[in-house]
Formats: C-alpha cells, structure tokens, sequence
C-alpha cells in the first residue's frame, strides 16, 4: 500500500501525523471498489473498530519548505451519521499536533441524487478551518491553528 508515496522524503513531523493517522484508522489495505487519477490509483480504506467507515488518499508535499499533506481523495461510506466529521477532526488535529498544513480540492467524489452538493462541501470543510485559496476555485487549504 502506497499511503505515503515512496517519492517523498518527510520530516519527523509528517512521519508522525502519517503514522498517527494510520494507527488510529487502523489503514492496512487499499479499496479496489474506489479510484481516482483516472482510475489508476486506489485510496485505502478507514476503520473504525472493525467497521469500514470509507476510504482515504493522503499525499505529502514540499511546497515551500511548509510541510502540506494533501487530502486526495476521501469518500465516507455512510453519510450523515458523523463518520466524516470525524475522520477529519482527526486529521485537522494531528494537523496541528505535528504543524502540518492540509490541503485539498473540495470536489464530491461521486455525483448521484444522494450526493453533497460542492457548495455545501465547501461549507463543510470550511467549519474545520479551511479557507479558499483563489476565489472562484475548490482549491482549499488549512493552516496550522495554534490554540493558546
């Protein structure tokens, strides 16, 4: 499983907030019935217990010397009974623990009547603390919140 691409070389930090992640969503094999870039690639699946909750692709960047993970691609089973919120609550906070930044494209993974709409997605990320980048754009982004 390629949770971590072998092409990125992370600090301490990010080691951590990968590992701590992994750990706590018990993340030990990929979702075949899921993909994204094309098709090409498979995110892995989330675990809650021994439920799968959904599936997840996290991927760490240099961008600038700033430590970014890069949510790219998360889809929840079963929506609407809090198995989102706290998948990424989890991330946000390990987020912050380690001094990572997140970022994503806030785009629904799967458009079917029953699918979020991108306006409230973006609502929705927005209450964890992710902000536009580019007005007009689903780039997101979410800077390390320090709380004092």
């Amino acid at each position: 499983m390629n949770f971590v691409p072998k092409s990125f070389s992370s600090s301490t930090n990010e080691n951590k907030f990968f590992n701590d992640f992994k750990h706590k969503f018990c993340i030990e094999k990929i979702d075949e019935n899921h993909s994204y870039s094309h098709g090409s690639k498979h995110p892995s699946i989330i675990k809650v217990g021994s439920n799968d909750i959904g599936c997840i692709a996290l991927q760490g960047l240099n961008n600038s010397g700033s430590p970014t993970i890069r949510i790219t691609y998360l889809f929840i089973y079963e929506q609407k009974i809090g198995s989102g919120s706290l998948v990424l609550s989890t991330l946000c906070e390990l987020a912050d623990k380690y001094d990572v930044c997140l970022e994503l494209d806030a785009i629904p993974q799967k458009r079917t009547k029953d699918s979020i709409s991108r306006k409230k997605l973006i609502s929705w990320y927005q209450r964890f603390g992710f902000n536009i980048e580019i007005q007009g754009d689903y780039f997101m982004r979410r800077y390390v919140q320090t709380h004092r």
